[in-house]
């Protein structure tokens, strides 16, 4: 009788013992979740990174396309987003991104500017990637959108550039 009340004690201390550590990873796993859900609301810092100004030129040519304005206006808005505002967002700008390359106005067709709408689709389409995981790594989502903002910013510098070059050449034509 006394071997059955140890053998009964034993299996009450382990089958509690587990019971114990399964709820301390329950809670291990929900803080880390509560971790997780507050880093995808944080907004991302993107303040350091400022957009080039369209001279009057490129401007009139960039509002009859479409694609840029979208882009423009997904760009502009990532300076309000959160880490999962992008995450929602990544296969819109993905998409605009890819549809941009295909509707480049011919007077921007240029080396430079077709560079910069690669590098634009490439790190939109790492940004999806990314987004699409079952487990995104935040931090390369934060750099991701960064590097968007910093290409297109570098894209309007070269959209201006086109006009400073033909006037450079209209100079230099004329004695």
């Amino acid at each position: 009788m006394r071997y059955k009340l140890k053998i009964i004690g034993i299996l009450f201390f382990i089958l509690s013992s587990l019971s114990c550590s399964d709820k301390k990873n329950e809670e291990d796993s929900s803080k880390g979740k509560a971790n997780i859900n507050q880093d995808l609301v944080k907004k991302i810092e993107l303040d350091s990174i400022k957009l080039i100004k369209l001279s009057p030129r490129s401007r009139k040519i960039t509002d009859n396309w479409m694609m840029y304005v979208a882009l423009n206006s997904e760009i502009e808005r990532l300076e309000t987003y959160s880490i999962q505002d992008i995450i929602d967002n990544s296969m819109t700008i993905r998409s605009v991104t890819d549809s941009l390359s295909e509707t480049i106005p011919e007077i921007f067709k240029t080396n430079a500017i077709l560079a910069r709408v690669v590098t634009l689709k490439t790190h939109s389409e790492l940004l999806r990637e990314n987004s699409t995981r079952i487990e995104p790594v935040l931090s390369e989502i934060e750099k991701l959108s960064a590097k968007l903002k910093f290409d297109f910013r570098n894209l309007n510098i070269q959209l201006n550039e086109v006009f400073i070059i033909q006037d450079n050449l209209g100079e230099k034509d004329t004695p």
